[in-house]
């Protein structure tokens, strides 16, 4: 039988359980900051730390994302691969915010060859495939497709199935961002050479606490909403995900993570009610920390939210 696994990088938004889910395999991203470098690789302790002592504002302004080249993606398709899987599905985060999609798919062709020698040691025939998908979306709309690919995995493990999910995943997922600290948003998106954010950063926007609403959609992060206050820029992206569970959601999982203690998400009505409204749909809603390889660029306290759904308006 035909060994299939999936294989993500740190910025899937995904809990624990998805991560030593046998099947999966994650590429670590790392990031620097000043003279130091972190390597994310999930693990709980070092995320909670991150989250709750690096994310200030002398981070957003002095660190920088490190993303794998494709000798990396390649050295670690055959290291932590190539002998487990005989066909594996990428899926990358968003290509038109970092190069790893594309580092890994040029990987992918020289593994075909590459893979040969190490599997035949271990007494296995025929090459590593590799075939790699762009998510189109980060944060909790990357992660999502993470979840849905793997119910695709467990409910019927067949190449043409899967694939044809992930596609159909990328187009329609949503991944809603509701930041805590403006400065620190708007200092890493000028560091970066990031203009998602738009005109928030306005100093009128700053002395009324006007907070954005950022959206991730089919390759695109763009600010889709405002509102007055951190408490109503949460409220608004869980208040959308209630109304489009309501229209019917296109996948069971509503993806929700969060850069710091995740008993602040736990304490706010509106999520509660979405729990309690995706319970009686069958769907399930997923809460974790937020990786420190988004975490550093969203900021502490920020609240990510995806869900796969029809087009539809940001507006309540």
């Amino acid at each position: 039988m035909l060994r299939l696994g999936i294989v993500i990088d740190s910025a899937a938004e995904v809990p624990q359980s998805v991560l030593e889910n046998p099947r999966v395999r994650m590429l670590p991203v790392a990031i620097r900051i000043g003279e130091r470098t972190y390597l994310d690789e999930r693990k709980p302790e070092a995320t909670s730390d991150f989250n709750s002592r690096k994310l200030e504002m002398r981070t957003a302004q002095d660190s920088k994302s490190l993303p794998p080249g494709e000798p990396d993606v390649r050295k670690f398709l055959l290291d932590h691969v190539a002998t487990d899987f005989d066909h594996v599905f990428g899926l990358f985060v968003m290509s038109a915010r970092s190069p790893i999609f594309r580092a890994a798919f040029d990987a992918a062709s020289r593994v075909i060859t590459d893979s040969m020698p190490v599997r035949v040691r271990s007494g296995i025939k025929g090459p590593l495939l590799v075939e790699c998908h762009d998510s189109m979306n980060l944060f909790s709309g990357y992660g999502v497709q993470v979840l849905e690919a793997l119910r695709a995995f467990e409910a019927e493990p067949l190449v043409s199935t899967i694939r044809t999910r992930m596609q159909e995943g990328a187009k329609s997922a949503h991944g809603y961002l509701a930041p805590a600290n403006l400065d620190y948003l708007l200092a890493r998106a000028r560091a970066r050479g990031d203009n998602s954010v738009g005109a928030f950063g306005q100093a009128a926007a700053k002395m009324l606490g006007i907070m954005p609403i950022l959206r991730g959609f089919q390759n695109k992060t763009e600010a889709v909403g405002k509102v007055r206050g951190v408490a109503a820029a949460r409220a608004h992206i869980l208040n959308l995900a209630r109304r489009e569970l309501g229209k019917g959601l296109l996948a069971p999982f509503v993806d929700v993570s969060y850069s710091g203690d995740i008993a602040d998400v736990q304490a706010l009505a509106e999520y509660r009610a979405l729990v309690t409204e995706a319970a009686d749909k069958g769907v399930s809603v997923v809460l974790h920390e937020m990786a420190p390889t988004n975490s550093v660029n969203a900021g502490a306290n920020a609240l990510s939210v995806g869900f796969m759904a029809r087009p539809h308006s940001a507006d309540l």
